[in-house]
């Protein structure tokens, strides 16, 4: 007989596996109170060879329909890998977390955007619901995908076109050099790209670099420039004398580093491979230092995303202001917010009053992050996205919240207008990457005016 439902769940141990396991037991709770015969793997996946049992086990396991909980953030490796060799339909259940001021426990949306996008490039298209909350949650959302009468709002991207307010389009961007430091970390599709498009479409000029050509640079850093910059850094960081200050001296002997190779190669920018050889091998946090080239408008992007950093070095050249890559971490629907987040790495000017101090890597527990919440005001948010696998352009506008830090590292409320969860939802249908930049003020007509120059179709919400 076919079980017409069956669940599994993922989960990385990185993160809090002991609150993952609490979210997936409610979850399935629910799902079986609706499907009582749906069964599945118990067992939260968690590494390679949890991964091969759950796959033999869906493989020798008939069903018409999966539910898949991403309870914490993971790569889209196995979750692409189990999509195609399964081949049946799939609602992927992510999980908002507490506001709380502290770790990120479980980074589930953010795993949801990568997998979506991930997916979509590879022509599946899943449902998903994200969870409101433990208290509250929209049964009719989990029976719509198991009675199959989901009704999937089209796509609003929209072709983006101009304001109708005047704008000086007087501007031209060089010929512009992108330092590459490392991969991607594997099952990051979304920092995927193309050599040749990113040369010939978009007038950028890409240099490879070794992580241990950065590691050998941050070596030769001598000891009284260190120091010079940790008490720079100490002057508008709190709590910098709490660090272990040999760590702190190695991240710092990173930025360092940076700055030498940005002046070998003649750089405009970098895509690091951030994790987790700073961590394991050279003992430090790659973030605050990249936080301290942000600063100077010499983007940074994490985990070696070339688009990234391009999306980045393009709002620097157009504005005043410094320019931040971030992950979508969170919603509230009570609210109509999302929030925007990454480990340390926003530029000290994008800290609200007061709030500035240093920190260490929620899960890896080593310096130098930045940790502070992103002051209020106007934002352009801009992606150069191969979503769907098409190069194009992603433009929206948002305005920060003046709320504390949401999570430990550099956060910021945002909102949207007046649906912002809903706009989130179609970011994630139309396949957006799981990294987007912003930049203070509103420059979207800069944007658009732009992606047509360089001929690049270009969207928004």
């Amino acid at each position: 007989m076919c079980i017409r439902d069956r669940y599994l769940a993922l989960a990385r141990e990185t993160f809090d596996v002991e609150f993952a396991e609490s979210k997936f037991s409610k979850a399935k709770s629910i799902l079986l109170s609706l499907s009582p015969n749906a069964i599945g793997f118990d067992k939260l996946v968690t590494n390679d060879e949890d991964a091969d049992k759950a796959l033999s086990f869906f493989k020798s396991h008939e069903c018409e329909k999966i539910f898949l909980f991403q309870t914490t953030f993971t790569d889209a490796k196995f979750l692409l890998n189990f999509a195609q060799s399964i081949n049946k339909p799939l609602c992927i259940v992510s999980f908002p977390e507490p506001r709380t001021g502290g770790r990120l426990r479980l980074n589930s949306i953010c795993g949801l955007n990568l997998g979506m996008h991930s997916l979509i490039k590879n022509n599946i298209t899943p449902e998903f619901v994200i969870i409101e909350s433990d208290d509250s949650v929209n049964k009719s959302l989990f029976l719509n995908f198991i009675n199959g009468s989901n009704d999937n709002q089209p796509l609003l991207w929209n072709k983006a076109t101009l304001s109708g307010n005047e704008v000086d389009f007087n501007y031209t961007i060089d010929k512009q050099t992108i330092g590459i430091i490392g991969t991607r970390p594997e099952g990051f599709d979304t920092c995927d790209y193309d050599s040749n498009e990113v040369t010939t479409k978009l007038n950028v000029s890409l240099v490879d670099l070794d992580l241990d050509d950065l590691f050998d640079e941050a070596k030769d850093v001598a000891a009284a420039t260190i120091t010079e910059t940790k008490n720079t850094v100490s002057s508008y960081l709190q709590g910098t004398e709490e660090l272990v200050q040999e760590e702190f001296d190695k991240s710092l002997s990173i930025y360092h580093g940076l700055e030498n190779l940005k002046d070998k190669h003649n750089l405009d920018a970098f895509a690091i491979r951030c994790w987790p050889e700073t961590f394991t091998e050279y003992g430090c946090a790659s973030c605050g230092p990249m936080a301290m080239m942000n600063e100077k408008k010499v983007s940074c992007a994490c985990e070696a995303d070339v688009l990234g950093g391009i999306s980045c070095n393009i709002l620097n050249q157009m504005n005043d202001s410094p320019s931040l890559l971030v992950d979508i971490v969170d919603v509230d629907k009570s609210d109509n917010s999302l929030v925007f987040w990454h480990c340390g790495l926003a530029p000290i000017s994008m800290a609200k009053e007061g709030t500035a101090k240093s920190g260490i890597h929620s899960n890896r527990k080593k310096p130098l992050l930045h940790d502070f919440s992103l002051k209020q005001g106007q934002i352009t948010i801009f992606r150069v996205s191969k979503a769907r696998n098409k190069l194009q352009f992603f433009i929206m506008k948002g305005h920060v919240i003046d709320r504390p830090n949401s999570f430990s590292g550099t956060s910021g409320v945002i909102s949207l207008g007046d649906d912002s969860p809903h706009k989130l939802e179609q970011m994630f249908k139309g396949g957006l990457e799981h990294h987007v930049a912003f930049t203070y003020g509103d420059i979207s007509d800069k944007l658009i005016h732009f992606g047509k120059k360089m001929n690049i179709p270009t969207y928004t919400l």
